[in-house]
């Protein structure tokens, strides 16, 4: 029509799309992968790893000589000269030369690693080489696909190299791509290792949202602070075996290995766990593993520092009870990892708490002469796998779900989706409002009121979804009364979602306005978290009245 009597505009309102922040999580991999490094690739399945998982890699040579094995790749091993990788030999002859060590590059084909044990010579085949990464990360990607194959996972491949490499690597990485992933699953080898210890602590703040999903062992633990949030920690089942009692004879420190002489043949090997008390200086007691070289009388253990000269001589615990630890195809803590990311929480699906949380095709810590050590370590918010034999289910659970700041996990994944949500739920309306002129959300007393509603509507969400306790309650008070109810808990049992009314926040900032800013909206919430311990007390008569 030419000359309209009735003119119509149409303005459109977009609902933002979920944030799927928190269901992202990369597996790392310093080399397993045929990826270059900053490369993440997505398996929605387990057979999606074979396409981009390195395989075994041939030799040329082996030979030996004064305890040092040199291996010479048939092809360039990629690994920088001078670093240390953990390598896994396999189908040498002698057979001696096999078995998975910490290799050190000394050129762009060799590499060398200790060898205690006189092989006999060359090796008339000399096999194949294959970095532990690649069967740990095959061990990742089992265990994790084990809890099922709803959800999805990344593997970020960071290069080759040693731990420190590695973690320089993904400190600038997850500085140049921020909120790309929400936890990462790390390779045992970095295990208390320094730099990755003081990593973490760039991750401690309240709005971090970055987690780190750490194996430790017996061993190591005690490297952490109690004070990271980031940082979940679990110890696999150890593997460990029956022994006496055996008093030392002997004991020095030499470039990062403790060599300990018992009295009589002790009866531990290589890859187990033992512990050693009573020694002076202390430096030297703990539980450790046993490394290569152990037999006998003889036992080889790593420790970080010299403790120095030992005058008292200690005593090599005796060990009651066996176990077999994990198989080479489990990494325990990539099902929490997966129960982790799986999360989806609505008012039909509410958030459940990690402790107690079913795992799948996983191993249980054991619990035979175990009771005090498993009760300092839940102490000490280590994680570990049980069971739910307490409760007469015979399913294999997480014991503990706690972050190393002992808080629950559920408790920092409530405040981080509240952060996220808030964030993306007033940055939608703020952008709608913006295109919808019937409709626009000004900076007055009704934008305000505008917002206000739409961050307490995501809150009563959360309250829904199992992750905010206490209902909304929506208030307009000043700053300074606002401070005052909550110092008194005044508003107690809800959660607060405040807004200071337009006039007294212009009337206190008289230059925010000019400058479109308002930061007179607050939040003051409790996370739902689950029970961690609960107390009956029964009290028995003996009157039948």
């Amino acid at each position: 029509m030419t000359n309209p009597i009735v003119n119509i505009q149409v303005s459109q309102q977009q609902a933002p799309t979920p944030s799927k922040l928190q269901k992202s999580g990369a597996m790392l991999s310093q080399g397993a992968t045929n990826t270059s490094p900053g490369t993440f690739t997505l398996l929605t399945k387990a057979a999606d790893l074979t396409a981009i998982l390195n395989g075994a890699l041939a030799l040329a040579t082996i030979t030996w000589s004064a305890n040092v094995a040199t291996a010479t790749a048939s092809a360039p091993h990629g690994i920088p000269v001078g670093e240390s990788v953990l390598v896994t030999i396999a189908g040498a002859t002698a057979a001696a030369y096999n078995g998975t060590y910490l290799a050190t590059s000394t050129g762009t084909t060799t590499f060398t690693y200790s060898l205690l044990t006189n092989p006999g010579g060359s090796a008339s085949v000399p096999g194949t080489y294959t970095l532990e990464d690649v069967s740990e990360l095959n061990a990742m990607v089992t265990s994790f696909f084990g809890q099922g194959s709803a959800q999805a996972v990344w593997v970020l491949e960071l290069g080759e190299g040693d731990v420190a490499a590695g973690v320089a690597f993904l400190t600038s990485w997850i500085a140049a791509n921020p909120n790309t992933f929400y936890s990462y699953l790390v390779p045992r080898f970095w295990d208390g290792v320094s730099q990755f210890v003081t990593l973490l602590q760039s991750f401690n703040g309240l709005a971090a949202k970055t987690y780190f999903f750490i194996t430790t062992t017996l061993q190591n633990w005690r490297l952490y602070p109690n004070t990271d949030k980031c940082a979940l920690a679990l110890i696999e089942a150890p593997k460990y075996g029956v022994w006496p009692a055996n008093v030392l004879t002997a004991a020095s420190y030499s470039g990062g290995i403790v060599t300990a002489t018992t009295t009589s043949a002790h009866g531990v090997v290589a890859g187990q766990y033992f512990t050693i008390s009573g020694m002076t200086p202390s430096g030297y007691n703990g539980t450790f593993l046993a490394l290569q070289g152990t037999t006998g009388s003889t036992l080889k253990y790593a420790l970080a520092s010299d403790p120095g000269a030992e005058s008292v001589l200690g005593t090599l615990v005796a060990s009651l009870y066996s176990s077999t630890g994990v198989p080479s195809t489990e990494f325990s803590m990539a099902a929490v990892f997966q129960v982790t990311l799986n999360y989806a929480p609505g008012p039909t699906n509410r958030m459940t708490t990690l402790n107690l949380a079913y795992l799948f095709g996983v191993t249980p810590f054991p619990t035979q002469g175990n009771a005090a050590l498993l009760s300092t370590l839940n102490a000490a918010n280590i994680n570990v796998v049980g069971t739910g034999a307490a409760g007469g289910i015979s399913s294999t659970v997480l014991i503990g779900g706690n972050t190393l700041d002992g808080k629950p996990f559920r408790y920092w994944y409530s405040v981080d989706w509240a952060q996220i949500n808030v964030q993306l739920n007033v940055n939608a309306a703020l952008i709608n409002g913006s295109n919808n002129p019937q409709n626009p959300i000004d900076y007055n007393q009704n934008g305000i009121n505008a917002l206000q509603q739409v961050a307490a509507t995501t809150m009563a969400t959360g309250v829904s979804s199992g992750l905010v306790l206490n209902p909304v309650k929506q208030t307009t008070l000043t700053a300074a009364d606002y401070t005052q109810a909550v110092d008194k808990d005044t508003f107690g049992g809800t959660t607060l979602v405040n807004a200071v009314p337009f006039a007294s926040y212009v009337a206190l900032n008289p230059n925010d306005y000019g400058s479109g800013i308002y930061n007179g909206f607050s939040i003051n919430y409790t996370p739902l978290i689950g029970f961690e311990e609960i107390t009956f007390n029964i009290n028995v008569s003996s009157f039948a009245g």
